[in-house]
């Protein structure tokens, strides 16, 4: 299954293969293809907006600036910085990045953007990427096979509880 996912100068497609997810992501100027392991990644995901707080904090700045130059007598300075303030903060609240983050055992992430109208779909990507993973990793340690030693599908059971693809009661 493949995806395509954009945010600005960013293009992103994934593809969910039979042990692993393939990124290609292009930049502006960079271009980059890569697989992740399905043994590597995690099963949770995590959906969140993030604001340029620099961008805020400047404006904070701009606005204490113009409430000292309203206490003199210099209006147009007041004006110029309180405008100034208004354009930062609103930049702020309009480049803010929308993500659902998949985290990885080895310490990457896959991120997915989003916008409002995307959202659904991203995070029902994002829920397909976790169950081909957990489904790939039953397959692999879930198999009780009376010719292997117990003592190896006891732990393959217990990596799989550890990563919370089965239940107590499933061990």
């Amino acid at each position: 299954m493949t995806f395509n996912n954009n945010r600005r100068f960013t293009r992103q497609t994934f593809d969910i293969l039979s042990s692993s997810l393939k990124v290609d992501r292009k930049g502006l100027f960079d271009q980059i293809e890569y697989e992740i392991p399905f043994d590597n990644i995690h099963n949770k995901k995590k959906v969140q907006t993030q604001i340029n707080n620099n961008l805020v904090v400047t404006g904070l700045f701009f606005f204490v600036f113009s409430f000292l130059f309203l206490l003199g007598t210099a209006e147009e300075l007041t004006v110029m910085f309180l405008s100034i303030g208004v354009i930062f903060v609103l930049i702020a609240f309009i480049n803010r990045k929308k993500t659902v983050t998949i985290a990885t055992y080895s310490g990457d992430e896959i991120i997915l953007y989003f916008n409002n109208k995307t959202k659904g779909e991203v995070v029902e990507f994002s829920d397909k990427i976790i169950d081909a993973s957990n489904n790939y990793l039953m397959k692999k340690y879930g198999k009780i096979d009376r010719a292997l030693p117990v003592e190896q599908q006891i732990d393959n059971l217990q990596f799989l509880r550890n990563r919370e693809i089965i239940t107590e009661n499933h061990y």
